[in-house]
């Protein structure tokens, strides 16, 4: 793509679309601060105080330029007290004619003069330094990040590129860059802008940041369409999506499953911006995700350090396709992701960071395409060790999951359905012994080789008389090779049924708390 047009168009025209970025990227407030519109500067053209709401960049933008916003007019300073200040926001001499309006003012509208300065002519706003020159020059140094000799040049930095901390650390290989390292007016210009098809979370501290991506540009204009469609700032702007799956949604992965499961819901099902889930669109799902070219998400985390920010993380996803497929899988299956990732907070912990610490893993590993049994059952068993969890929709996800990966291969699809129905069976047989039996499921849990773990299962079922199915002792090689899987799958199907028959029938002088 190029621009053609006389030196003075072309400068102008940059400089409308610039302002154009900044009032819709960074200049932004919140409907609250719409609202009170606390901040106030005097027009000198119309003789009066104007308000307008505070401002902040929020999301991309922050991470881009996070820097405090300056007076886009002129500005004065108040009279300090040690300068002969006998009231307070006291005008300057030259403005002190405006003194009484002022007071009446603030009082009338409920304001104050916040900070030092009084504004003329201009609000407080987010004004990134830029320098437009496109008349050809000679050249002067070589740019950093193009490649492309340059007559206008500024120093590299983090507000060019997010992933640069100083021009001291990084390298360049293009003998004709000379250090300290610069970039042309055109890449610190088209820095600054935010990429349209982007989304964020801001947690604490941190930033996550999904941009969709593809090798062809014919593909990104055909899917920013349906992309945008999930877009939705919150009341505060700390996101620009919708979260689907619940609150608590803090860490790097867990952020990103909840973001791709929006995208899932507005993009890839029959319904799509439904409030209700709906069953998979596999025409879309072609047309968004494979069609021409294939599209993958970049998952970035940038995280504050004083006054500038670091990135943690840098991550290309490429397996949309599975997860949107996986999605339509449990939504067929019944299984409510939305209970299944609440189910997986630990509310007990003190700290909020500490709360989502296994659900992040656990969407790392589905992201990932790895097993989550070895996750989940010491996770089922933690929650649980003081009182009875209702944790059915975990046990419902996992066994559905779990399947899924193991999609064709018959002999793990077995042992996962005997590791289930003997779990079922010894939980339901506990069960019915109420709290009384609670130390011979532990105890079986405890088990750590194969024949110990056996040896339990028959202590159970002659101690209570436990069906135990025929297949667990047929399957031989399969089941030692396999044993840690098994038994994780067996214990939290026998937790689960365990929980329910004490929920159900507490047995005589227990109290039920469920």
């Amino acid at each position: 793509m190029y621009l053609t047009g006389t030196d003075s168009q072309l400068e102008i025209f940059l400089k409308t679309v610039y302002d154009s970025l900044l009032d819709e990227y960074y200049n932004t407030s919140t409907p609250k601060q719409i609202e009170e519109s606390t901040g106030f500067y005097y027009d000198t053209k119309k003789d009066e105080f104007v308000r307008f709401p505070k401002v902040k960049s929020m999301g991309i933008a922050d991470i881009i330029f996070g820097k405090a916003p300056r007076p886009t007019g002129d500005k004065t300073a108040y009279v300090k007290e040690k300068e002969g200040a006998t009231r307070k926001n006291q005008l300057p001499e030259e403005y002190a004619h405006l003194q009484d309006r002022l007071d009446a003012f603030l009082k009338e509208n409920k304001l104050k003069a916040d900070g030092a300065t009084f504004l003329i002519d201009g609000r407080n706003a987010y004004q990134p330094n830029v320098t437009i020159s496109p008349t050809p020059k000679k050249a002067k140094t070589t740019c950093y990040m193009c490649g492309h000799d340059t007559h206008a040049a500024s120093e590299v930095s983090g507000t060019v590129f997010p992933l640069i901390t100083s021009s001291a650390g990084i390298k360049s290989f293009n003998s004709g860059c000379e250090s300290p390292f610069s970039v042309c007016w055109m890449c610190d210009y088209i820095g600054k802008f935010v990429p349209v098809p982007g989304y964020y979370s801001m947690n604490g501290d941190n930033t996550f940041i999904f941009l969709i991506y593809s090798q062809s540009f014919e593909k990104m204009n055909d899917v920013f369409e349906p992309f945008e469609g999930a877009k939705k700032y919150d009341a505060n702007r700390f996101r620009n999506f919708e979260e689907r799956l619940g609150a608590y949604f803090q860490k790097s992965y867990e952020q990103f499953f909840s973001f791709m499961y929006t995208v899932y819901l507005t993009t890839c099902t029959v319904n799509p911006g439904g409030e209700e889930e709906s069953e998979i669109d596999l025409e879309a799902l072609f047309d968004i995700n494979i069609s021409k070219a294939p599209v993958s998400f970049y998952v970035l985390q940038f995280q504050e350090l004083g006054q500038s920010c670091i990135g943690k993380l840098v991550w290309n996803f490429t397996e949309a396709v599975y997860l949107f497929r996986l999605f339509a899988a449990l939504f067929e299956s019944e299984i409510d992701l939305k209970k299944v990732m609440q189910g997986f907070v630990d509310y007990d912990q003190p700290k909020n960071e500490s709360k989502t610490i296994v659900r992040n893993r656990i969407c790392e590993a589905i992201l990932k395409k790895q097993h989550i049994t070895d996750l989940v059952e010491p996770f089922v068993y933690h929650i649980s060790r003081s009182e009875k969890k209702f944790i059915k929709p975990a046990f419902d996800f996992v066994e559905a999951y779990e399947h899924i990966l193991y999609e064709g291969d018959t002999m793990k699809q077995e042992l996962i359905n005997t590791a289930v129905s003997l779990g079922k069976s010894i939980g339901l047989t506990l069960g019915t012994q109420g709290k009384k039996a609670r130390g011979d499921l532990f105890r079986l849990r405890k088990a750590r080789k194969p024949e110990d773990f056996l040896n339990e299962v028959n202590r159970i079922q002659m101690k209570y008389g436990a069906s135990v199915t025929a297949d667990l002792y047929n399957k031989g090689e399969a089941f030692d090779e396999n044993f840690t899987e098994f038994k994780q799958f067996c214990m939290i199907a026998a937790l689960n049924s365990y929980n329910a028959k004490t929920s159900d029938k507490p047995s005589s002088g227990e109290e039920n708390h469920d």
